[in-house]
């Protein structure tokens, strides 16, 4: 018996794929993106930190200024972070108002946790502050503010005293009638 060749046609699939892409570009486009929490970052973070609170600024200017003017410079560097997409870090700083008290500055936050943030922004901060109130024997010093939390009434006794303590005319209604709760 005769055995006939198989032929096996070949297809061609088209893609949309452009060769116009450098080797360096391919490379470029798969590396990973660094972690946020990388030790080169904290580095650098820390040491920028140690150039400001280093720094020599003795034979620098230390013009006055007013309140009005700190407020005015801290204001158009919380809408700078926003314009740069920094929006965590606007937000604490546009948080409060800071307070000019005996030459420091002082920024009062809500919470720790907003205070450790804003450690990451004061080198940024401080170097903006300087720069345009033209005073660089400015200090920054950041204070948490306690909050008093609103304590809520749940029970009929918790209610019954928190208006007695409003209207203490109630505790007498409710003893001379002999009332319970």
């Amino acid at each position: 018996m005769p055995t006939k060749p198989v032929v096996i046609e070949k297809k061609t699939v088209a893609t949309n794929i452009k060769p116009t892409q450098t080797v360096e570009e391919n490379q470029k486009a798969r590396r990973r993106r660094a972690s946020a929490l990388s030790l080169k970052k904290i580095h650098n973070k820390l040491s920028d930190i140690d150039q400001i609170e280093n720094d020599d600024y003795t034979d620098k200017p230390k013009d006055t200024f007013s309140e009005i003017q700190l407020v005015e410079t801290w204001t158009a560097f919380g809408k700078k972070l926003e314009v740069d997409g920094e929006l965590n870090m606007a937000s604490i700083v546009n948080a409060n108002k800071p307070v000019l008290k005996n030459g420091e500055i002082v920024f009062a936050l809500p919470n720790k946790l907003m205070e450790d943030q804003m450690g990451a922004v004061k080198p940024k901060l401080m170097n903006y502050l300087r720069s345009q109130l033209n005073n660089y024997g400015i200090q920054l010093k950041t204070i948490v503010v306690a909050t008093e939390r609103k304590k809520y009434v749940y029970t009929p006794q918790e209610k019954f005293q928190k208006l007695a303590e409003e209207n203490p005319d109630l505790l007498f209604l409710k003893n001379k009638f002999g009332l319970d709760i």
